[in-house]
């Protein structure tokens, strides 16, 4: 009896200590295609970059799932989601929604200088030949849709033909300037800096800010902590200033984490868009 009491002692001291098992993935549902924020090899992009970096500093992995926006509430009251990238706290939806919001999407007429260099209300757009992302009529607003209704020089595009303003087949592109820019130099390359060449005009009333909605309670906290971990340590810097030098992009994407995080780089910018966002659309 002692001697089995002895070799049951020493196996269990010699036993492998338990294994934690592996965190789950974080399945978040991603835009197809929205360069630079998200691009076509669909494994980078600055906001994968950032949903992947603040998730990993909390050791947890993450599987991006794309797909059109329409279907983002379906696959999420699936599960076929965790994570979506686009909600609003006016939306009635199961799961958790995060505390602020992370991105910001302002769209502006963007004309060169030297032909139109003002613009002060959307009515002005009539004059001129227009070329706007596709589906522009269905997201920015009755005025926008009125503006734009029967105008035999408007069409929306799958790719955004950044480039034709240069060339002279449009007057004006409604955008993002930071997707304009990265399109613009993919389809003119040779161009030296534009900056100066061009008027972004600021007509088509507030820009949209997006929340992340969560599964979990915990994955949102982790996320949360991770934005956290990212501004402290300097790794939202380093992403953001790798995307500005390959694309040109600016911060304004992520214009909301920035006010929370550190709002006195923009103080006035910051007290306006805190009560945009504060607002219902």
């Amino acid at each position: 009896m002692w001697v089995t009491a002895v070799v049951l002692t020493a196996a269990a001291a010699t036993a492998s200590p338990a294994v934690e098992p592996a965190p789950d993935t974080v399945k978040i549902g991603l835009q197809s295609v929205i360069a630079p924020f998200v691009l076509s090899d669909y494994s980078s992009g600055l906001l994968v970059d950032v949903l992947r970096a603040a998730f990993a500093s909390q050791h947890m992995p993450v599987e991006f799932r794309y797909l059109p926006n329409m279907r983002f509430d379906e696959q999420f009251r699936q599960g076929v989601l965790d994570v979506t990238t686009s909600s609003s706290p006016q939306q009635a939806q199961e799961g958790y929604l995060g505390h602020w919001p992370v991105t910001h999407f302002q769209n502006m007429a963007i004309t060169l200088r030297s032909k139109i260099p003002t613009m002060s209300n959307l009515d002005e757009l009539k004059k001129y030949r227009v070329t706007a992302f596709r589906s522009a009529r269905r997201v920015l607003g009755p005025a926008y849709v009125a503006a734009t209704e029967n105008h035999p020089h408007y069409r929306e595009a799958v790719t955004m033909p950044s480039g034709a303003l240069f060339l002279e087949r449009t007057d004006v592109i409604i955008s993002q300037p930071d997707i304009f820019l990265y399109y613009l130099r993919q389809q003119l390359p040779q161009r030296p800096n534009t900056d100066t060449e061009l008027a972004y005009h600021d007509v088509l009333g507030p820009g949209r800010f997006y929340w992340m909605r969560f599964r979990t309670e915990a994955q949102r906290d982790a996320f949360e902590r991770g934005v956290a971990q990212l501004y402290a340590s300097g790794e939202i810097d380093r992403i953001l200033t790798r995307y500005q030098r390959d694309y040109g992009i600016t911060r304004d994407f992520f214009i909301a984490l920035d006010c929370r995080f550190r709002p006195q780089q923009a103080p006035q910018k910051c007290k306006k868009l805190s009560k945009e966002w504060e607002s219902p659309p």
